[in-house]
């Protein structure tokens, strides 16, 4: 299982990194009716959910998570967004914060900065680096990754993630990505259905994950969108702010230890001939 999830999160990972490669070049080539700013007016969201997961030598336990965002534009040309999230299972809370700073064509893609800090318990982290998006009519290409700081002896680790989706219909996100985060790989599909045209701004959503130590979970939530016009999910999700990137990159089997990151004896040691690393905890 491990090994091919490495193989799924390396392959996905590089094909996006390689699609984004000149996206802003690409944009330039597509045509558009109206140029549209970076954010279409000041909005936010707020995200709930529960589930379950299990991962080896824990079991099983339940998961819930939570999430606030804020997003305003700068000019027509940039935006920012403010994330406050928080996650709770196996005993341990993350609590984090993140920002975005980005410039954005809604007809074709977004590039910035992203990073944030997260209380996880047994460790904190902090985090930066670049995230970018390409828009293919109704398919999206997202990617976020960069360098991590691990207070508990993990010192400085990478992360990467990317995902793909597609819009069946312009209310309606299903997608597919992969993650590796301090050595942690895992993979993820998900779905978001926005229930507009019941008169509230409320998209029901569904997710699964499986990564390595055994690490599955499935959750489900809603997700709440305010500010701007009435829209679509699909301009919601290219018009107002990014997507709250927390869940994919600290998910529950990250904070159940898997790969011993964020767990109280800090990383463990690889499975190699040579003698292990001083920060890491033979096992």
């Amino acid at each position: 299982m491990a090994i091919s999830i490495k193989r799924a999160a390396f392959l996905l990972t590089g094909t996006i990194a390689a699609g984004l490669y000149g996206s802003v070049s690409m944009a330039a080539d597509i045509e558009t009716a109206t140029a549209l700013p970076a954010v279409s007016a000041p909005n936010g969201k707020i995200e709930i959910g529960g589930g379950w997961a299990d991962i080896d030598d824990l079991g099983d336990d339940e998961v819930f998570r939570g999430g606030a965002a804020f997003s305003f534009p700068v000019g027509d040309m940039f935006g920012i967004q403010a994330d406050l999230t928080a996650l709770d299972a196996y005993g341990e809370t993350a609590i984090g914060g993140a920002a975005h700073f980005f410039t954005r064509d809604p007809n074709a893609y977004l590039l910035g900065a992203y990073g944030g800090y997260v209380d996880a318990g047994p460790a904190n982290v902090w985090y930066v680096g670049p995230e970018a998006e390409l828009y293919l009519d109704n398919i999206s290409i997202e990617a976020v990754g960069g360098v991590m700081d691990i207070s508990n002896g993990g010192g400085t680790e990478f992360y990467a993630m990317g995902k793909v989706a597609l819009y069946a219909t312009e209310n309606l996100r299903l997608s597919v990505g992969a993650s590796t985060v301090a050595n942690f790989e895992s993979a993820n599909a998900g779905l978001e259905w926005f229930m507009g045209d019941t008169g509230l701004p409320v998209s029901l959503t569904v997710d699964g994950q499986l990564g390595e130590d055994g690490y599955t979970s499935v959750m489900a939530g809603l997700s709440l969108y305010f500010g701007g016009e009435d829209k679509s999910l699909i301009r919601r999700h290219r018009e107002d702010g990014p997507r709250l990137h927390f869940f994919n990159i600290f998910n529950a089997g990250l904070l159940g230890g898997g790969g011993g990151v964020l767990s109280e004896d800090g990383p463990a040691c690889d499975d190699d001939p040579e003698p292990p690393l001083p920060q890491c905890n033979p096992t």
